[in-house]
Protein backbone atom coordinates (compact mmCIF):
# COMPACT_ATOMS: atom_id res chain seq x y z
CA UNK A 1 0.00 0.00 0.00
CA UNK A 2 0.98 3.84 -1.05
CA UNK A 3 1.64 6.00 1.68
CA UNK A 4 -0.13 9.38 1.33
CA UNK A 5 3.61 10.74 0.82
CA UNK A 6 4.64 8.57 -1.77
CA UNK A 7 1.89 7.92 -3.69
CA UNK A 8 0.74 9.98 -7.13
CA UNK A 9 -1.51 12.89 -6.37
CA UNK A 10 -4.95 11.77 -6.32
CA UNK A 11 -8.44 13.76 -5.57
CA UNK A 12 -7.98 15.61 -2.40
CA UNK A 13 -11.48 13.98 -0.93
CA UNK A 14 -10.12 10.64 -1.98
CA UNK A 15 -9.63 8.56 0.68
CA UNK A 16 -9.16 4.88 -1.22
CA UNK A 17 -8.02 4.34 -4.54
CA UNK A 18 -7.61 0.91 -5.93
CA UNK A 19 -6.12 0.93 -9.96
CA UNK A 20 -5.64 -2.45 -12.34
CA UNK A 21 -5.14 -4.10 -8.63
CA UNK A 22 -4.30 -7.78 -8.94
CA UNK A 23 -3.33 -11.03 -6.39
CA UNK A 24 -1.78 -13.98 -7.90
CA UNK A 25 -1.13 -17.51 -6.06
CA UNK A 26 1.70 -19.73 -6.90
CA UNK A 27 -0.37 -23.48 -6.96
CA UNK A 28 1.68 -26.81 -6.76
CA UNK A 29 1.08 -30.21 -7.65
CA UNK A 30 3.21 -31.55 -5.15
CA UNK A 31 6.17 -30.32 -2.76
CA UNK A 32 8.60 -31.73 -5.59
CA UNK A 33 7.39 -28.80 -8.02
CA UNK A 34 8.02 -26.23 -4.94
CA UNK A 35 11.89 -27.45 -4.72
CA UNK A 36 12.59 -27.36 -8.61
CA UNK A 37 11.17 -24.11 -8.71
CA UNK A 38 13.48 -22.52 -5.99
CA UNK A 39 16.24 -24.72 -7.66
CA UNK A 40 15.87 -22.81 -11.12
CA UNK A 41 15.16 -19.56 -9.88
CA UNK A 42 12.27 -18.53 -12.08
CA UNK A 43 13.77 -20.15 -15.18
CA UNK A 44 11.31 -22.71 -15.45
CA UNK A 45 7.59 -23.00 -14.15
CA UNK A 46 6.26 -25.35 -12.25
CA UNK A 47 3.51 -23.69 -11.06
CA UNK A 48 0.12 -22.96 -12.00
CA UNK A 49 -1.26 -19.31 -11.36
CA UNK A 50 -4.24 -18.78 -9.65
CA UNK A 51 -5.45 -14.75 -9.69
CA UNK A 52 -7.89 -14.69 -7.07
CA UNK A 53 -8.27 -10.90 -8.36
CA UNK A 54 -7.47 -9.79 -10.89
CA UNK A 55 -8.51 -5.77 -13.02
CA UNK A 56 -10.05 -4.00 -9.70
CA UNK A 57 -10.08 -0.52 -10.31
CA UNK A 58 -12.64 1.64 -7.98
CA UNK A 59 -12.42 5.05 -5.73
CA UNK A 60 -14.17 5.93 -2.95
CA UNK A 61 -14.50 9.81 -1.64
CA UNK A 62 -14.63 11.01 2.11
CA UNK A 63 -18.46 10.42 2.67
CA UNK A 64 -19.07 8.02 0.54
CA UNK A 65 -19.65 4.18 1.35
CA UNK A 66 -19.07 1.15 -1.05
CA UNK A 67 -20.96 -2.19 -0.44
CA UNK A 68 -18.68 -5.28 -1.68
CA UNK A 69 -21.10 -7.46 -2.85
CA UNK A 70 -20.38 -11.25 -4.08
CA UNK A 71 -20.59 -15.42 -3.38
CA UNK A 72 -17.98 -17.25 -1.07
CA UNK A 73 -14.34 -17.39 -3.08
CA UNK A 74 -15.23 -14.46 -4.96
CA UNK A 75 -12.43 -12.25 -3.92
CA UNK A 76 -14.20 -9.86 -1.42
CA UNK A 77 -11.99 -10.93 1.83
CA UNK A 78 -8.71 -10.65 -0.25
CA UNK A 79 -9.66 -7.65 -1.72
CA UNK A 80 -10.17 -6.02 1.81
CA UNK A 81 -6.52 -7.41 3.15
CA UNK A 82 -4.85 -6.07 0.33
CA UNK A 83 -6.46 -2.40 1.06
CA UNK A 84 -5.95 -3.30 4.83
CA UNK A 85 -1.61 -4.06 4.23
CA UNK A 86 -2.03 -7.72 5.35
CA UNK A 87 -1.30 -8.82 1.43
CA UNK A 88 0.53 -7.23 -0.86
CA UNK A 89 -1.00 -7.13 -4.50
CA UNK A 90 0.88 -8.66 -7.46
CA UNK A 91 0.21 -6.24 -9.83
CA UNK A 92 -1.53 -2.89 -10.06
CA UNK A 93 -1.27 0.03 -6.72
CA UNK A 94 -3.26 1.03 -3.59
CA UNK A 95 -3.52 4.42 -2.53
CA UNK A 96 -4.99 5.58 0.61
CA UNK A 97 -4.94 8.22 3.20
CA UNK A 98 -5.38 8.61 7.24
CA UNK A 99 -5.82 5.73 9.24
CA UNK A 100 -7.52 2.37 8.21
CA UNK A 101 -9.11 0.52 10.85
CA UNK A 102 -10.65 -2.90 9.46
CA UNK A 103 -12.97 -5.84 11.15
CA UNK A 104 -11.92 -8.43 8.88
CA UNK A 105 -12.34 -11.44 10.89
CA UNK A 106 -13.53 -12.48 14.62
CA UNK A 107 -10.32 -12.16 16.82
CA UNK A 108 -8.06 -11.01 14.14
CA UNK A 109 -5.17 -9.17 15.93
CA UNK A 110 -6.16 -10.82 19.15
CA UNK A 111 -3.33 -12.27 21.52
CA UNK A 112 -5.64 -15.16 22.98
CA UNK A 113 -3.33 -15.67 25.77
CA UNK A 114 -3.71 -11.52 26.77
CA UNK A 115 -7.29 -10.31 28.68
CA UNK A 116 -9.41 -8.36 27.22
CA UNK A 117 -8.40 -5.15 28.46
CA UNK A 118 -4.19 -5.63 26.85
CA UNK A 119 -5.71 -6.49 23.72
CA UNK A 120 -7.45 -3.09 23.72
CA UNK A 121 -4.08 -1.46 24.11
CA UNK A 122 -2.53 -4.20 21.91
CA UNK A 123 -5.07 -3.59 18.36
CA UNK A 124 -5.09 0.54 19.57
CA UNK A 125 -1.19 1.13 18.99
CA UNK A 126 -1.33 -1.24 15.76
CA UNK A 127 -4.21 0.93 15.04
CA UNK A 128 -1.86 3.80 15.39
CA UNK A 129 -3.29 5.35 18.93
CA UNK A 130 -0.59 6.09 21.42
CA UNK A 131 -0.58 4.45 25.39
CA UNK A 132 -2.39 7.76 25.98
CA UNK A 133 -4.84 8.48 23.69
CA UNK A 134 -5.69 4.58 24.04
CA UNK A 135 -6.07 5.28 28.07
CA UNK A 136 -8.13 8.62 27.38
CA UNK A 137 -10.81 6.65 25.51
CA UNK A 138 -10.33 3.34 26.99
CA UNK A 139 -13.84 3.90 29.29
CA UNK A 140 -15.62 4.54 26.21
CA UNK A 141 -14.33 1.79 24.43
CA UNK A 142 -15.21 -1.00 27.45
CA UNK A 143 -18.41 1.05 27.29
CA UNK A 144 -19.42 -0.19 23.86
CA UNK A 145 -18.38 -3.60 23.97
CA UNK A 146 -20.17 -4.37 26.81
CA UNK A 147 -18.93 -7.06 27.95
CA UNK A 148 -18.35 -6.64 31.95
CA UNK A 149 -16.12 -8.27 34.46
CA UNK A 150 -15.04 -10.66 31.22
CA UNK A 151 -12.40 -7.92 30.03
CA UNK A 152 -9.90 -8.76 32.78
CA UNK A 153 -10.16 -12.81 31.15
CA UNK A 154 -7.81 -13.83 29.02
CA UNK A 155 -9.36 -13.58 25.05
CA UNK A 156 -9.57 -17.43 24.64
CA UNK A 157 -11.98 -17.72 27.25
CA UNK A 158 -13.95 -15.62 24.99
CA UNK A 159 -17.24 -16.92 23.00
CA UNK A 160 -17.25 -15.25 19.21
CA UNK A 161 -19.47 -12.58 19.58
CA UNK A 162 -18.13 -11.23 22.81
CA UNK A 163 -14.64 -11.07 20.71
CA UNK A 164 -16.28 -9.26 17.81
CA UNK A 165 -18.11 -6.51 20.83
CA UNK A 166 -14.43 -5.49 21.83
CA UNK A 167 -12.57 -5.99 18.04
CA UNK A 168 -15.61 -3.45 17.21
CA UNK A 169 -15.31 -1.56 19.99
CA UNK A 170 -12.00 -0.74 19.49
CA UNK A 171 -11.54 0.06 15.78
CA UNK A 172 -14.90 2.31 16.36
CA UNK A 173 -12.99 4.65 18.88
CA UNK A 174 -9.81 5.39 16.43
CA UNK A 175 -10.84 7.92 14.52
CA UNK A 176 -10.47 6.09 11.71
CA UNK A 177 -10.79 8.06 8.19
CA UNK A 178 -11.45 4.20 6.06
CA UNK A 179 -13.59 2.01 7.90
CA UNK A 180 -13.33 -1.87 6.89
CA UNK A 181 -15.87 -4.04 7.90
CA UNK A 182 -16.08 -7.74 6.60
CA UNK A 183 -18.93 -9.83 7.19
CA UNK A 184 -18.03 -10.59 10.92
CA UNK A 185 -21.33 -8.87 12.28
CA UNK A 186 -23.15 -11.64 11.37
CA UNK A 187 -22.50 -13.30 14.36
CA UNK A 188 -23.22 -10.25 17.18
CA UNK A 189 -26.50 -10.18 18.78
CA UNK A 190 -29.21 -7.98 17.68
CA UNK A 191 -29.35 -5.38 20.15
CA UNK A 192 -25.23 -4.94 19.62
CA UNK A 193 -25.81 -5.27 15.62
CA UNK A 194 -28.34 -2.52 15.86
CA UNK A 195 -25.76 -0.74 18.44
CA UNK A 196 -22.96 -0.84 15.54
CA UNK A 197 -25.21 -0.26 12.39
CA UNK A 198 -26.37 3.24 14.38
CA UNK A 199 -22.54 3.72 14.27
CA UNK A 200 -21.80 3.31 10.95
CA UNK A 201 -24.82 5.53 9.97
CA UNK A 202 -23.56 7.86 12.32
CA UNK A 203 -19.88 8.06 11.09
CA UNK A 204 -20.10 7.25 7.00
CA UNK A 205 -21.01 10.50 6.18
CA UNK A 206 -17.62 12.23 7.62
CA UNK A 207 -15.55 9.31 7.07
CA UNK A 208 -14.85 6.21 4.22
CA UNK A 209 -16.64 3.05 4.36
CA UNK A 210 -16.22 -0.22 3.13
CA UNK A 211 -18.60 -2.86 3.68
CA UNK A 212 -18.72 -6.29 3.22
CA UNK A 213 -21.68 -8.11 3.18
CA UNK A 214 -24.12 -11.44 1.10
CA UNK A 215 -27.02 -9.08 2.59
CA UNK A 216 -27.66 -7.00 -0.60
CA UNK A 217 -30.69 -5.17 1.08
CA UNK A 218 -27.80 -4.24 3.92
CA UNK A 219 -25.46 -2.56 1.28
CA UNK A 220 -28.34 -1.02 0.04
CA UNK A 221 -28.95 0.61 3.54
CA UNK A 222 -25.72 1.47 4.20
CA UNK A 223 -23.81 2.19 0.85
CA UNK A 224 -24.42 4.84 -1.38
CA UNK A 225 -22.89 2.49 -4.26
CA UNK A 226 -21.48 -1.23 -5.17
CA UNK A 227 -18.68 -3.20 -6.09
CA UNK A 228 -19.73 -6.70 -7.08
CA UNK A 229 -17.17 -9.30 -7.85
CA UNK A 230 -17.51 -12.63 -9.47
CA UNK A 231 -14.68 -14.93 -9.83
CA UNK A 232 -11.59 -12.46 -9.03
CA UNK A 233 -13.40 -9.77 -11.82
CA UNK A 234 -15.02 -7.21 -11.54
CA UNK A 235 -18.99 -7.52 -12.64
CA UNK A 236 -20.70 -4.82 -12.00
CA UNK A 237 -19.79 -1.31 -10.30
CA UNK A 238 -22.30 1.78 -9.67
CA UNK A 239 -25.45 2.54 -7.65
CA UNK A 240 -26.46 0.28 -4.91
CA UNK A 241 -30.17 -0.57 -6.53
CA UNK A 242 -28.53 -1.35 -9.74
CA UNK A 243 -25.88 -3.43 -8.28
CA UNK A 244 -27.66 -5.34 -6.06
CA UNK A 245 -30.56 -6.11 -8.73
CA UNK A 246 -28.16 -7.65 -10.74
CA UNK A 247 -26.57 -9.72 -8.39
CA UNK A 248 -30.13 -10.65 -6.72
CA UNK A 249 -30.95 -11.90 -10.35
CA UNK A 250 -27.47 -13.85 -10.92
CA UNK A 251 -27.93 -15.33 -7.75
CA UNK A 252 -31.28 -16.57 -8.41
CA UNK A 253 -30.34 -17.81 -11.83
CA UNK A 254 -27.33 -20.05 -10.28
CA UNK A 255 -29.93 -21.63 -8.11
CA UNK A 256 -32.20 -22.48 -10.62
CA UNK A 257 -28.80 -23.88 -12.99
CA UNK A 258 -30.09 -24.69 -16.27
CA UNK A 259 -33.32 -24.67 -15.47
CA UNK A 260 -34.59 -21.35 -16.51
CA UNK A 261 -33.22 -18.59 -17.74
CA UNK A 262 -33.32 -15.40 -16.30
CA UNK A 263 -33.42 -11.88 -18.64
CA UNK A 264 -33.22 -8.47 -17.32
CA UNK A 265 -36.16 -6.20 -17.75
CA UNK A 266 -36.78 -2.38 -17.24
CA UNK A 267 -33.93 0.01 -15.72
CA UNK A 268 -33.90 0.81 -12.21
CA UNK A 269 -31.71 4.17 -12.71
CA UNK A 270 -34.17 5.73 -15.36
CA UNK A 271 -37.04 4.72 -12.43
CA UNK A 272 -35.16 5.92 -9.40
CA UNK A 273 -35.18 9.30 -11.91
CA UNK A 274 -38.89 8.74 -12.48
CA UNK A 275 -39.59 8.18 -8.76
CA UNK A 276 -37.87 11.83 -8.33
CA UNK A 277 -39.64 13.26 -10.98
CA UNK A 278 -43.27 12.34 -9.93
CA UNK A 279 -42.75 13.70 -6.81
CA UNK A 280 -41.82 17.23 -7.95
CA UNK A 281 -44.73 16.87 -10.31
CA UNK A 282 -47.40 16.42 -7.70
CA UNK A 283 -49.83 19.13 -7.38
CA UNK A 284 -50.04 20.84 -4.20
CA UNK A 285 -54.35 20.31 -3.64
CA UNK A 286 -53.33 16.08 -3.69
CA UNK A 287 -51.35 16.25 -0.85
CA UNK A 288 -53.60 17.92 1.39
CA UNK A 289 -54.30 16.16 4.95
CA UNK A 290 -58.07 17.64 6.48
CA UNK A 291 -59.61 17.28 9.93
CA UNK A 292 -56.41 15.84 11.19
CA UNK A 293 -56.37 15.38 15.10
CA UNK A 294 -53.28 16.31 16.72
CA UNK A 295 -52.88 12.06 17.74
CA UNK A 296 -53.44 11.26 14.62
CA UNK A 297 -50.77 10.19 12.40
CA UNK A 298 -51.50 11.30 8.48
CA UNK A 299 -50.35 9.89 5.51
CA UNK A 300 -50.58 10.67 2.10
CA UNK A 301 -49.32 8.59 -0.93
CA UNK A 302 -49.25 9.01 -4.73
CA UNK A 303 -49.51 5.83 -6.29
CA UNK A 304 -47.89 5.64 -10.32
CA UNK A 305 -47.88 2.65 -12.19
CA UNK A 306 -44.64 1.71 -13.42
CA UNK A 307 -45.27 -1.90 -15.05
CA UNK A 308 -44.25 -1.21 -18.54
CA UNK A 309 -40.50 0.01 -17.28
CA UNK A 310 -39.82 -1.52 -14.34
CA UNK A 311 -36.46 -3.30 -13.13
CA UNK A 312 -36.20 -6.72 -13.23
CA UNK A 313 -36.05 -10.50 -14.74
CA UNK A 314 -38.12 -13.10 -16.37
CA UNK A 315 -38.24 -16.48 -17.74
CA UNK A 316 -40.66 -16.45 -20.43
CA UNK A 317 -42.83 -19.05 -18.85
CA UNK A 318 -45.18 -16.33 -17.00
CA UNK A 319 -45.49 -12.62 -17.37
CA UNK A 320 -47.04 -10.15 -14.90
CA UNK A 321 -49.90 -8.08 -16.89
CA UNK A 322 -51.35 -5.77 -14.13
CA UNK A 323 -49.75 -4.72 -10.66
CA UNK A 324 -52.52 -2.15 -9.14
CA UNK A 325 -53.08 -0.41 -5.82
CA UNK A 326 -57.10 0.62 -5.17
CA UNK A 327 -59.36 2.21 -2.28
CA UNK A 328 -63.14 1.88 -2.02
CA UNK A 329 -63.74 5.65 -3.69
CA UNK A 330 -60.99 5.13 -7.22
CA UNK A 331 -60.87 1.94 -8.43
CA UNK A 332 -57.76 2.66 -10.75
CA UNK A 333 -54.11 3.52 -10.93
CA UNK A 334 -52.61 7.31 -9.91
CA UNK A 335 -55.29 7.41 -7.05
CA UNK A 336 -54.02 8.94 -3.65
CA UNK A 337 -54.21 6.89 -0.28
CA UNK A 338 -54.24 7.66 2.97
CA UNK A 339 -52.85 5.59 5.69
CA UNK A 340 -55.54 3.91 7.99
CA UNK A 341 -58.04 3.18 4.88
CA UNK A 342 -58.43 0.16 3.63
CA UNK A 343 -57.13 -0.66 0.31
CA UNK A 344 -56.66 -3.85 -2.24
CA UNK A 345 -53.39 -5.06 -3.88
CA UNK A 346 -54.19 -6.40 -7.27
CA UNK A 347 -52.00 -8.94 -9.24
CA UNK A 348 -52.50 -10.99 -11.98
CA UNK A 349 -50.36 -12.73 -14.22
CA UNK A 350 -50.74 -14.86 -17.36
CA UNK A 351 -49.07 -18.45 -17.86
CA UNK A 352 -46.93 -19.19 -21.31
CA UNK A 353 -46.26 -22.97 -19.69
CA UNK A 354 -47.73 -25.20 -17.07
CA UNK A 355 -47.11 -24.43 -13.60
CA UNK A 356 -47.70 -27.06 -10.95
CA UNK A 357 -47.97 -24.36 -7.80
CA UNK A 358 -47.91 -20.85 -8.78
CA UNK A 359 -47.92 -18.56 -6.21
CA UNK A 360 -47.79 -14.35 -7.29
CA UNK A 361 -46.60 -12.22 -3.91
CA UNK A 362 -45.52 -8.32 -3.30
CA UNK A 363 -42.88 -6.23 -0.92
CA UNK A 364 -43.37 -2.68 -0.36
CA UNK A 365 -39.78 -1.67 0.17
CA UNK A 366 -38.19 1.84 1.12
CA UNK A 367 -35.62 4.04 -0.12
CA UNK A 368 -32.60 1.81 1.90
CA UNK A 369 -34.14 -1.15 0.24
CA UNK A 370 -36.05 -2.51 3.17
CA UNK A 371 -38.75 -4.48 3.13
CA UNK A 372 -41.90 -2.70 4.62
CA UNK A 373 -44.48 -5.40 4.32
CA UNK A 374 -45.48 -7.84 2.18
CA UNK A 375 -46.95 -11.38 1.57
CA UNK A 376 -47.65 -14.13 -1.23
CA UNK A 377 -50.68 -16.42 -2.27
CA UNK A 378 -48.97 -19.31 -0.80
CA UNK A 379 -50.21 -18.32 2.63
CA UNK A 380 -53.53 -19.51 1.33
CA UNK A 381 -52.13 -22.93 1.45
CA UNK A 382 -51.85 -23.84 4.67
CA UNK A 383 -53.98 -26.87 5.00
CA UNK A 384 -54.80 -27.52 0.99
CA UNK A 385 -52.99 -28.67 -1.87
CA UNK A 386 -51.37 -26.74 -4.37
CA UNK A 387 -53.32 -25.39 -7.56
CA UNK A 388 -51.59 -26.19 -10.97
CA UNK A 389 -51.93 -23.92 -13.89
CA UNK A 390 -52.35 -24.70 -17.57
CA UNK A 391 -50.65 -23.07 -19.95
CA UNK A 392 -52.53 -19.82 -21.23
CA UNK A 393 -54.14 -19.43 -17.77
CA UNK A 394 -54.55 -15.89 -16.07
CA UNK A 395 -53.99 -16.05 -12.83
CA UNK A 396 -55.61 -12.80 -10.39
CA UNK A 397 -54.31 -12.59 -6.64
CA UNK A 398 -56.24 -9.83 -4.59
CA UNK A 399 -54.53 -9.07 -1.09
CA UNK A 400 -56.74 -6.73 0.96
CA UNK A 401 -55.05 -4.40 3.85
CA UNK A 402 -55.53 -1.16 5.94
CA UNK A 403 -52.74 1.00 4.71
CA UNK A 404 -50.12 1.49 6.83
CA UNK A 405 -48.64 4.77 7.91
CA UNK A 406 -45.52 5.53 6.22
CA UNK A 407 -42.56 8.49 6.48
CA UNK A 408 -42.53 10.66 3.76
CA UNK A 409 -40.30 9.30 1.63
CA UNK A 410 -40.14 7.16 -2.19
CA UNK A 411 -41.05 3.26 -1.72
CA UNK A 412 -41.59 0.58 -4.47
CA UNK A 413 -43.76 -2.11 -4.63
CA UNK A 414 -42.09 -5.05 -5.93
CA UNK A 415 -44.53 -7.64 -7.52
CA UNK A 416 -43.85 -11.36 -8.83
CA UNK A 417 -45.13 -14.84 -10.03
CA UNK A 418 -42.75 -17.83 -8.78
CA UNK A 419 -43.76 -21.81 -9.15
CA UNK A 420 -43.27 -23.58 -5.81
CA UNK A 421 -43.39 -23.40 -1.97
CA UNK A 422 -41.34 -21.00 0.32
CA UNK A 423 -38.45 -22.90 0.91
CA UNK A 424 -38.01 -24.05 -3.16
CA UNK A 425 -39.34 -21.94 -5.91
CA UNK A 426 -38.82 -20.24 -9.19
CA UNK A 427 -39.20 -16.70 -10.00
CA UNK A 428 -40.68 -16.80 -13.44
CA UNK A 429 -41.35 -12.75 -13.91
CA UNK A 430 -39.75 -10.35 -10.88
CA UNK A 431 -40.65 -6.77 -11.25
CA UNK A 432 -38.44 -4.46 -8.71
CA UNK A 433 -40.53 -1.18 -8.91
CA UNK A 434 -43.60 -2.14 -10.33
CA UNK A 435 -45.18 0.52 -8.41
CA UNK A 436 -44.04 3.45 -7.15
CA UNK A 437 -45.05 4.48 -3.74
CA UNK A 438 -44.32 8.89 -3.50
CA UNK A 439 -45.35 9.79 0.32
CA UNK A 440 -45.58 13.51 0.25
CA UNK A 441 -46.98 14.29 3.21
CA UNK A 442 -46.50 12.38 6.84
CA UNK A 443 -46.83 12.69 10.39
CA UNK A 444 -44.81 9.89 11.03
CA UNK A 445 -42.00 10.41 13.28
CA UNK A 446 -40.07 7.37 14.31
CA UNK A 447 -39.34 4.11 12.53
CA UNK A 448 -39.77 2.92 9.38
CA UNK A 449 -43.44 3.18 9.82
CA UNK A 450 -45.91 4.12 12.25
CA UNK A 451 -48.10 2.20 14.39
CA UNK A 452 -51.62 2.90 14.93
CA UNK A 453 -51.70 4.19 17.93
CA UNK A 454 -55.12 5.57 19.03
CA UNK A 455 -54.58 7.34 21.95
CA UNK A 456 -51.94 8.35 24.25
CA UNK A 457 -52.45 8.78 28.33
CA UNK A 458 -49.79 10.92 30.42
CA UNK A 459 -50.50 11.39 34.28
CA UNK A 460 -48.71 12.97 36.85
CA UNK A 461 -49.53 12.15 40.13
Amino acid sequence: MLSESTAPAFGANTIIKCSNLGKCYQIYDDPKARLKQALWRGHRQFFREFWALRHIDFEVKRGESLGIIGRNGSGKSTLLQLICGTLTPTEGKIQSKGRVAALLELGSGFNPEFSGIENVYLNASMLGLSKEETESRIDDILAFADIGEFVDQPVKTYSSGMALRLAFAVIAHVDADLLVIDEALAVGDAVFVQRCMRFIRRIREERCLLFVSHDAEAVKSLCSHALWISKGRTQAHGSCIDVSLDYLRYCNATCYGEEVTLTATGNSTTNQHKQDKETEDLPEQSIEVQNIRPLEYGTVAHITNNLEEAAGWKTGDAELIEVSIRNSLNRQNNVVLRGGEEVEILIRATTYKALDSPALGFVVKNQLGQAIFGENTLITRDNTPSIASQAGDTLTASFSLIFPMLPSGQYVLTASIANGDLSSNIQHHWLEDALIISVVSSRVRYGIAGAFITSVDFKIE
